[in-house]
């Protein structure tokens, strides 16, 4: 500009107007100096992504996330109104919406005195969970020597009957998640009605989760981390 002000530096002048540009173009290249001297700057940030313990199996989180449409179903009692729960949802969505897959994830959380539906009927019968829990078997109108949540009974006959067990529900895709701290306080309660170690009690329950069931660190992780991957919440 011809008619810009000059200033004198030593022997060199240039236009005053020039200098705000300027120090805009040096602030600019000093920052991303800077930026290029922090090594890994972008990486940080991903690696920050937490990463779960080998010791609790995270893959059904995906799974749920991919789903179009999803619930977790928070479970504390021992009883079939949540399994009921499960499969009306699954059946309602499916009417609905149709299709050869299932539109609709369900996630049952099995916590408090619910853990003890998670486990195998031969834990049931070693251990007289059906007389600690105080569940009677529908068959023999005795304390339950099996898991009578697991499959349906031999006369069960309506279709909700069949389908409103672990087994079937597990066969439609529905995630089972198992308060592994409830399940070591069933443990302790069993070990002193057996008269048993209670290490040894412990690690029958642990290793005899039934099929289709993920025990996790608790109950109350189980169904934060459900609804973190998008599912409703329903009690």
């Amino acid at each position: 500009n011809r008619n810009a002000k000059q200033v004198s530096i030593g022997e060199m002048t240039m236009p005053e107007n020039e200098h705000p540009r300027r120090r805009e173009f040096i602030g600019q290249l000093g920052a991303l100096t800077v930026a290029a001297a922090v090594p890994g700057a972008r990486a940080t940030r991903v690696t920050r992504e937490p990463v779960a313990s080998p010791t609790w199996d995270m893959s059904w989180v995906e799974r749920v996330t991919a789903a179009p449409y999803k619930v977790a179903i928070d479970t504390t009692k021992i009883g079939n109104d949540e399994l009921y729960t499960a499969l009306d949802i699954l059946d309602t969505f499916h009417e609905v919406y149709g299709g050869g897959n299932e539109p609709m994830q369900v996630v049952v959380v099995l916590r408090h005195f619910a853990a003890a539906m998670a486990q195998r009927d031969a834990m049931w019968e070693r251990y007289g969970i059906g007389e600690e829990r105080s569940v009677t078997d529908p068959e023999t109108k005795a304390p339950a020597k099996r898991n009578p949540f697991l499959r349906p009974s031999s006369d069960a006959k309506e279709s909700w009957e069949l389908n409103s067990k672990i087994e079937p529900l597990v066969a439609r895709g529905v995630v089972f998640l198992v308060c592994n701290r409830a399940t070591m306080g069933l443990a302790s309660s069993l070990a002193k009605r057996a008269n048993k170690p209670v290490d040894e009690v412990k690690e029958d329950l642990r290793t005899n989760v039934v099929p289709g069931a993920i025990v996790m660190a608790n109950g109350i992780f189980a169904l934060i981390r459900a609804q973190n991957a998008g599912c409703a919440f329903f009690r």
